[in-house]
């Protein structure tokens, strides 16, 4: 499984929402984040995503 549909299936399907897009962004520089237990100084991913819901929206004016 892909880090994009695993990010999907845990992230936005179990809120009825549709992972649009994903892209994977860099650091320019390498900083160490004490926070993130990744084994390593800049080893880890990082994902901008872009979400739609499958419900729709009611209301007057139709957009929120």
């Amino acid at each position: 499984m892909s880090a994009k549909s695993a990010i999907n299936k845990e992230v936005f399907t179990p809120h009825d929402e549709k992972m649009l897009v994903a892209v994977q962004v860099k650091r320019r520089t390498k900083k160490k984040i004490p926070f993130l237990a990744t084994g390593g100084q800049g080893d880890y991913m990082t994902f901008i995503c872009l979400s739609g819901c499958y419900r729709a929206i009611h209301g007057r004016g139709g957009m929120r």
